[in-house]
């Protein structure tokens, strides 16, 4: 029998019209996070309702809101529960549907925080839906912030590339097989050399291997009659040692997310690379944000909504704001800005905009 806090879910966004199987959860909350980290589970070979949970619980210890927090206290830590039987086995569709609920309750999670970094936490074939959910971000403004937040991505057994010669469709199909009850052949057809889902997880997210940092964990042992779910050259990016870290663990394509005490070393050895990778994110957030604007003159925006934020840097810029709660910064001269609404923050320094933006971009920090 189902927990009720799972069939209802507290601080979860759900899809206008979702069952309780499609939601974002938030299993670590602080109070004035830092970080967000988005855990995505893959394929549920016995259809259980809670895999989302099943897939990073040991006994009763689920670690990324059990141990994790413990050790990144301003991180939120966020489950994206979706129907991965529907996705994986019926048409290549059901990934694309997904991966657009995805990003959509993202969106909305994040709505007011949209710079703050970004970390996603893949095991197996979700590591397939987050990948299509940045691939679809890219080409869409409203989602453009997500991917620009993204700093990392780490995976837990997913398929990458074919290894031993095989191609990558075959590859994924070879784990839809094993995993899944009964994989229709449509999406199996689907996965063949040059269809467009296999295309999609090798050439269209090609783009962004320079851009994310990545830590790819694989299994070393079998899942018992099923063998080795993933090979271990399957599980890889192949990418240089300062952009991919390629990490074995002493699990099977199950157990390898599963830890059931934060003394496990092996959970210690994960926790460990999750945390560099975290301190890095924010460290790269501060070296972005001390960057300087470019100058550009004579720019006219409107901005029409809640929690914007606009900065215009050199001489004789415009910024119109209806709405409650935006921020405009202005640095240079003969600016003029015009706001009407709640609680809006508007700041104007005719100065050299080098020396005075870090000034007003702590002050601003300080006025929330």
């Amino acid at each position: 029998m189902s927990s009720p806090v799972l069939d209802t879910p507290p601080d979860a966004v759900r899809q206008p019209g979702s069952s309780a199987k499609n939601f974002l959860r938030v299993l670590a909350k602080p109070l004035e996070p830092d970080i967000d980290i988005v855990a995505v589970h893959g394929l549920d070979p016995l259809g259980g309702k809670s895999h989302a949970e099943a897939t990073w619980t040991a006994g009763k210890s689920l670690w990324l809101r059990d141990f994790l927090p413990e050790r990144l206290p301003k991180a939120r830590i966020l489950l994206f529960d979706y129907n991965a039987n529907v996705a994986f086995q019926t048409s290549t569709a059901g990934v694309l549907e997904q991966a657009a609920s995805l990003l959509n309750q993202l969106a909305i999670a994040r709505d007011g925080q949209k710079d703050r970094r970004l970390i996603f936490i893949c095991h197996s074939l979700g590591g397939i839906v987050v990948k299509r959910a940045l691939i679809n971000a890219k080409q869409a403004e409203s989602y453009k912030s997500i991917v620009n937040s993204t700093y990392g991505i780490i995976f837990f057994g997913t398929p990458h590339q074919g290894g031993n010669n095989a191609k990558i469709g075959d590859v994924i199909a070879g784990s839809v097989r094993k995993l899944g009850r009964r994989p229709k052949n449509s999406f199996m057809s689907a996965l063949k050399l040059d269809s467009w889902f296999a295309k999609s997880i090798t050439d269209d997210f090609r783009q962004f291997l320079e851009d994310f940092q990545f830590l790819s964990f694989y299994e070393t042992k079998p899942l018992g009659v099923l063998g080795m779910v993933v090979d271990p050259k399957a599980a890889v990016l192949g990418l240089s040692g300062d952009r991919e870290k390629q990490i074995p663990l002493d699990a099977n394509h199950s157990s390898m997310c599963k830890f059931e005490s934060a003394t496990d070393p092996i959970y210690q050895h994960v926790e460990d690379n999750i945390a560099n990778m975290v301190k890095h994110a924010l460290q790269n957030a501060i070296d972005r944000s001390k960057r300087p604007v470019p100058a550009s003159n004579g720019n006219q925006k409107f901005t029409k909504g809640n929690r914007d934020d606009t900065e215009q840097i050199g001489r004789a810029n415009d910024s119109r704001t209806e709405g409650d709660g935006n921020k405009t910064r202005q640095f240079g001269d003969e600016n003029r800005s015009t706001t009407s609404g709640n609680e809006n923050k508007t700041f104007q320094w005719a100065a050299d905009p080098a020396e005075v933006k870090e000034h007003m971009n702590k002050y601003f920090e300080r006025k929330g």
